[in-house]
This record gives structure tokens, sequence and C-alpha cells, in this order.
């Protein structure tokens, strides 16, 4: 069922990524984790190269060469982030604006809990961008909410998207495309938890 949740959450992410990535703030795509170059290219979507936050954005650490530190930056990573440094030079790092996204599954009645955890999950992470140098004002937090019913949210789905520079169009046809996965997905993970509680049950 986990690989199943996963592939749900990276192909939902995949949808998104080309979404921003045909927008007015692709070219600022600096990270996505939404599954293998494979999976990637399968789905016709760009492949970023990097699944994780750059280092070269995060402050220097003692342990830049462990496994703790290779474990902060898998499990630190968002699903996808922005950051325009192709506009202002590494030296004028201050002036860089950092958008991190994230996509979350939620309840259809309980969409709030999943922006607080959103917002939670990240911030240690900007902590760690305000230490290197960016500023605080400059780094935000983007949850995208999808119901686990194909529910669609106009502020937190749409709303989101065309603040991340994609236009309305394109962004209502990428909610739909969501909306499609999330209801396909349901009845696959419907069929196969029945499917493996038939299995579990004795006699």
């Amino acid at each position: 069922m986990k690989r199943m949740y996963t592939e749900r959450h990276n192909k939902a992410g995949r949808i998104l990524l080309i979404a921003i990535y045909n927008g007015a703030n692709g070219g600022d795509i600096c990270m996505a984790d939404v599954g293998s170059q494979e999976r990637c290219e399968d789905d016709g979507v760009p492949y970023v190269g990097l699944n994780h936050v750059p280092s070269d954005m995060l402050p220097p650490q003692a342990d830049q060469e462990t496994k703790e530190h290779a474990r902060w930056l898998r499990t630190k990573r968002p699903d996808i982030m922005l950051c325009n440094r192709h506009g202002h030079p590494q030296a004028e790092i201050d002036r860089h604006d950092i958008l991190i996204v994230e996509l979350k599954a939620c309840q259809d009645t309980r969409p709030t809990d999943q922006m607080t955890a959103a917002r939670q999950q990240h911030e240690e992470l900007v902590e760690r961008l305000v230490e290197r140098g960016y500023r605080r004002d400059n780094i935000k937090i983007y949850p995208i909410l999808l119901s686990v019913s194909g529910t669609i949210y106009a502020a937190h789905t749409i709303g989101t998207l065309e603040q991340l520079g994609v236009q309305r169009d394109a962004a209502l046809s990428c909610a739909q495309k969501l909306h499609t996965l999330m209801v396909q997905q349901l009845h696959s993970v419907v069929t196969t938890r029945r499917h493996l509680e038939h299995r579990a049950a004795p006699g």
C-alpha cells in the first residue's frame, strides 16, 4: 500500500511540475522530488536532475559528508522548489526569492490540518536557508492540497498554482488532471485494500 501512496503522490507531483515548468517561473525550478527520470520521461515531464535542495543553497555543515546529513537532505526535501538565482548573481543572495511547493493529500473535511503540516514540515529548511543568507521574507511555502476523493480546492490548488506563475487556463487544466488521477487512484487503493483484507481474513 505504501508504494501505491508514494506513486500517487509522485504522479500528482509530475502533473504539478509540468504546469509550473510551462508557467512564468518555470526557469526557476531548482529541484523536484517527483520520481525517477524514467517515470518523468514516461509522463512527458522534464527531469530536473536534482531531487533534493541544492547543497550550495544551504550553510556549510560539520556533518556535510556524513550519513546523517544525507538523511536530512532526503527527509527535508520539498516536492518542488524554485529560486530565481538566474536573475541575480550569487553575491546578491538576499535578493533571491525561494518558493517551496509541498503537495499534500487530505481528507475532504480536514484540509487545514495538512496546510499546517506542510508549513511545519519545512520550518527547519527555512531556518537553514536564512542561515545561508536568504531573506526570510523572500522564502514562501506553498502547500497544494488534494482531497483523497478527488476534490480540488479553488484557493489551495488553483489559486496557489496561479501564485506560482501558472496561467489561469493552465491551472484549471492541471486541476482537472489532478482530480482525474485522485479518483482513479482511490478506486485502485480501495480495491487493493479489500483484496489484502480478504487474503488476511482467517478461514
